[in-house]
């Protein structure tokens, strides 16, 4: 961490499957509403499970041109439509130029599936119809980087550029990049996050792992049996601190620093005693010069699978000891469900909310908390609380795993 830049969260934008805006997430989440769902993006005969947590009134017809719509996939709209929304919501769209050049705005964004949902059907088309009939607009954003491209090129921003891609952890090491480049004085601002949408490939991927539940997900119920895949776009403004306070910025929470960690286990099980997530939690309160026991809230990665919740809870026990037991927890997955390369986003920017409001979203279908999972879990409604300093956890495949600290200013 560099002294003397503290990095603030001065906008966000959500997409989700709990609604098209910010607030209609948050209030979905303060709500306990649960977003999972019979899947209509496609076709799901075959699956054991038919549920997943799609997008809710999406209506992107209404939001981008027929032509706009033909170049920019799923997941790109819904980036654009975040990225539009945080840099509204922060002021950006107006301090753009004037206050702020373009050339000190980064886009750092955590790569997802990209449009390996159209992807699918133009290899479809090629086996049913040829090469010569399938159409190729269906495969100009195969590249996983092209939510990137698409914001910057909305927006006109010429800063820093950067894609990341480590699975389910990819949006929260984007937020933790973008932070430094912050901090070490490259950019003065960033739109960063993630976005990912569904794909059949995703989706038969889990479910051949039988990690995915046929309900909705019961994160650290005792009767967990898996989890829900999700879609969903989530994107933070963040700037220095002073600057923000400067232009008179509202200020959600400051980012106070991030830690990363692998465990280099296996590339789909959990290393089971959580000592990887420990060390990530641990880099991270070091990052921010925090003391585990200034911890009051921690926002974790919640899947709902067998392993993954207890591995976790094991790793929150080593990082921050038995004071863990009475620190309320949430996993905001039982509502949004896991969406994947924008899952720490659509988490951090939950997470910004409690802190700027007060309340810990609940963690729904919930009725009797793992014995194997000593943890202080909110259960179905929401708890009105003063956060003061939190924690959001991301646990990937290959054993990717990273957090962040968030803190009150």
């Amino acid at each position: 961490m560099t002294d003397g830049r503290r990095v603030a969260v001065t906008g966000i934008g959500i997409v989700s499957s709990l609604g098209p805006t910010r607030e209609e997430t948050w209030e979905g989440l303060v709500e306990g509403r649960c977003g999972i769902r019979e899947v209509t993006l496609f076709d799901t005969t075959g699956y054991r499970s038919h549920q997943a947590a799609e997008l809710s009134d999406y209506r992107p017809a209404d939001r981008f041109t027929a032509r706009e719509r033909r170049l920019l996939s799923r997941t790109d709209q819904i980036a654009v439509l975040a990225a539009g929304e945080a840099l509204s919501d922060a002021g950006l769209d107006v301090a753009l130029d004037r206050e702020i050049p373009r050339e000190r705005v980064g886009v750092v964004i955590g790569a997802g599936t990209a449009d390996l949902f159209r992807n699918e059907d133009f290899y479809s088309d090629v086996l049913k119809r040829g090469l010569r009939r399938a159409r190729l607009t269906q495969v100009f954003n195969h590249f996983s980087s092209t939510p990137v491209d698409a914001v910057a090129s909305r927006f006109e921003l010429t800063g820093i550029k950067a894609c990341l891609a480590s699975a389910c952890s990819s949006s929260t090491v984007a937020i933790g990049y973008a932070a430094d480049a912050i901090r070490a004085g490259q950019i003065d601002a960033a739109l960063t996050g993630g976005s990912d949408t569904l794909c059949r490939l995703t989706m038969s991927g889990f479910d051949g792992l039988r990690l995915v539940d046929v309900e909705p997900c019961r994160p650290f119920d005792a009767s967990r049996r898996g989890m829900n895949i999700g879609e969903g776009a989530a994107v933070l403004v963040l700037e220095e601190l002073g600057a923000a306070r400067a232009r008179g910025a509202h200020v959600y929470a400051e980012l106070a620093g991030y830690g990363i960690a692998c465990e280099a286990y296996h590339p789909t099980s959990p290393e089971p005693e959580g000592r990887a997530v420990a060390t990530a939690l641990r880099a991270a309160l070091n990052s921010a010069g925090v003391d585990p026991d200034e911890v009051d809230h921690v926002s974790t990665h919640g899947t709902g699978t067998l392993h993954n919740d207890k591995a976790e809870a094991r790793g929150l026990l080593a990082a921050f000891g038995e004071r863990i037991r009475r620190v309320p927890v949430n996993a905001i997955k039982s509502m949004v469900g896991h969406c994947l390369g924008a899952a720490g986003a659509v988490e951090a920017a939950a997470l910004a909310l409690t802190i700027d409001r007060g309340v810990i979203p609940p963690t729904i279908h919930h009725e009797k908390t793992d014995p194997d999972c000593p943890l202080d879990v909110v259960p179905n409604e929401s708890r009105v609380t003063r956060v003061t300093c939190a924690v959001s956890t991301s646990l990937a495949f290959g054993g990717n795993n990273s957090a962040l600290v968030m803190r009150r200013v």
